[in-house]
């Protein structure tokens, strides 16, 4: 069973990422700014280097780690004896809604926006955005969701589908794409979508400190970081820190966690 998931959450992630990947090729919203080539380069070594070290080398142990602790109940829903269905559908929601404060949490603390502003510094968001993120930052975002899992008792099962729809959506959510107007707004009644998100990337601290979200859109709306842009192909996306392609480059990217600190996205 647990190897069948994780090779279903594998073969998902990589489709959906290829899918995404090509559509943007041919409709994308808006012009690059970076060189795509470059780009590529940067953010897939980055999201090759995070994907060896946190599923290949330590996608053992956090299995094995989630793996005890349903067998030894542990945490909230495993004591209540909440069947295999509703665990599962519990935790996305929990877990996204975790999600939401862990991400206001590394734009609000200097330590945790040193290693976000890796993220934030893209001059340009596509699909390829959605895995540029630090390997301390993941490291330590899994290390918390360890803790959470256990608080809370998610199954196994639920683990795994959490993580295939909060991917999904990452990647959606950061394609250079723009869905027609009205499926936009029906969708994010409820749901993430590109158009929503991209507000989030914007060099206008108004609009960095907004829409957390990566599944549900209700998080923002219930916390009152929703943000709504109606124009936004003149939106300047990235971080005013980082603005010239001289500010993120390979060696500059990878060392911004332990770089000169920059001001908090406020």
């Amino acid at each position: 069973m647990v190897p069948m998931l994780t090779t279903e959450r594998a073969v998902i992630g990589v489709g959906g990422f290829l899918l995404l990947l090509f559509c943007e090729q041919r409709w994308a919203f808006k012009p690059w700014v970076e060189p795509r080539l470059r780009r590529y380069a940067l953010n897939l070594f980055i999201i090759g280097t995070n994907t060896l070290v946190l599923s290949i080398l330590l996608g053992g142990l956090l299995i094995a780690a989630y793996q005890a602790f349903e067998l030894q109940r542990i945490g909230l829903l495993q004591a209540l004896g909440v069947g295999p269905w509703a665990n599962a559908l519990a935790s996305v929601v929990a877990l996204d809604l975790v999600t939401y404060w862990w991400h206001r949490a590394y734009h609000g603390l200097p330590l945790m926006w040193r290693m976000h502003r890796v993220h934030h510094s893209d001059r340009d968001v596509d699909v390829t955005t959605s895995g540029r993120f630090h390997l301390t930052e993941m490291t330590l975002s899994a290390a918390f969701r360890l803790g959470v899992i256990a608080l809370w008792g998610a199954s196994l099962a639920g683990v795994v589908l959490f993580e295939i729809v909060f991917g999904l959506f990452n990647q959606l959510e950061h394609a250079n794409l723009q869905l027609p107007a009205r499926l936009d707004r029906r969708l994010r009644a409820v749901f993430v979508t590109p158009a929503m998100h991209r507000v989030h990337h914007s060099q206008i601290p108004a609009h960095t400190n907004s829409n957390y979200s990566t599944i549900f859109s209700w998080w923002d709306r219930l916390f009152g970081t929703y943000r709504v842009v109606g124009e936004q192909a003149p939106l300047k996306l990235g971080l005013p820190e980082y603005r010239r392609r001289a500010d993120v480059t390979f060696g500059k990217v990878l060392g911004m966690p332990f770089g000169p600190a920059c001001r908090l996205a406020h």
